[in-house]
């Protein structure tokens, strides 16, 4: 077993993160939830020895999420135990230490899991405390926080430029060499590879750089300046959101499909 650990500073209150890991209501919005699945069951006994499920339906198939607290500690420390059936007996240990800040907080969220699984375990739980903050209205006044919050967007989207710059280099390894159509196929797929990485890197640099800027004071504005072009700019940006959104949820659906039939043995 290997330690994944996984850090993030909050904008809300280490008060309100706290209570968001225990409430129900908020819990189902972003523990275990994906993107395709629906939180069809959330039950929670928020005390020492209390157990939690949370189940999502996914494809039709139910992922069942249990386990038990240890330690509950409000606002600085919840510790408990996990389990997923489905894909595995074995039950893990996640301790999630919050530190009260002048402004937010900071969570610190360490467990354990077969060296096999650490990447899947470590970006598993770094998208759980990214869309936690993003439901999470800030307490923190200032612009560095409104950047720092707005960060996690583009590290994800560096994330899945990188995963798709890898699944084009892993599909070249199947070309059959001396075949003229691959050869073509090995060209383009390996140029969009060698983009893709790139500007990966470029994006996560940046995305980085935005997280960091948490205590980036606030400085004179002129309201009066404020415009109409100002105010399309923006909705255009909030529109763009969306329908990243709405693009994300037709492809995963469309590549868990695909996954599933690609697990499936031969007839």
């Amino acid at each position: 077993m290997k330690g994944v650990t996984v850090k993030h500073r909050f904008t809300a209150s280490a008060e309100r993160v706290y209570d968001a890991w225990l409430d129900p209501d908020t819990a189902r919005r972003f523990l275990f939830a994906t993107a395709t699945g629906e939180i069809v069951r959330c039950d929670i006994d928020a005390r020492p020895g209390g157990r939690y499920a949370i189940v999502d339906r996914r494809g039709g198939e139910d992922v069942l999420h249990e386990g038990t607290y240890l330690s509950l500690e409000r606002p600085k420390r919840i510790v408990f135990t996990l389990r997923v059936p489905k894909y595995s007996p074995d039950e893990d240990r996640v301790t999630i230490h919050i530190e009260p800040l002048a402004h937010g907080c900071e969570v610190t969220l360490s467990t354990e899991t077969p060296e096999q699984w650490i990447e899947d375990t470590r970006r598993g739980w770094t998208t759980i405390v990214h869309v936690l903050d993003d439901l999470l209205p800030g307490d923190t006044p200032g612009c560095g926080a409104g950047l720092a919050q707005h960060a996690s967007v583009p590290q994800h989207i560096a994330v899945y430029l990188a995963e798709l710059a890898t699944t084009l280099e892993l599909h070249r390894s199947m070309l059959v060499r001396g075949d003229p159509h691959a050869e073509n196929e090995d060209a383009v797929y390996g140029d969009l590879a060698v983009r893709y990485r790139n500007i990966a890197g470029a994006l996560e640099e940046a995305a980085t750089r935005m997280a960091a800027q948490y205590d980036l004071p606030m400085g004179a504005h002129d309201e009066g300046k404020w415009t109409d072009g100002h105010m399309r700019a923006f909705g255009r940006f909030v529109h763009a959101q969306g329908a990243l959104a709405s693009l994300l949820r037709v492809a995963v659906a469309r590549d868990e499909q695909m996954l599933a039939s690609m697990r499936q043995p031969p007839n």
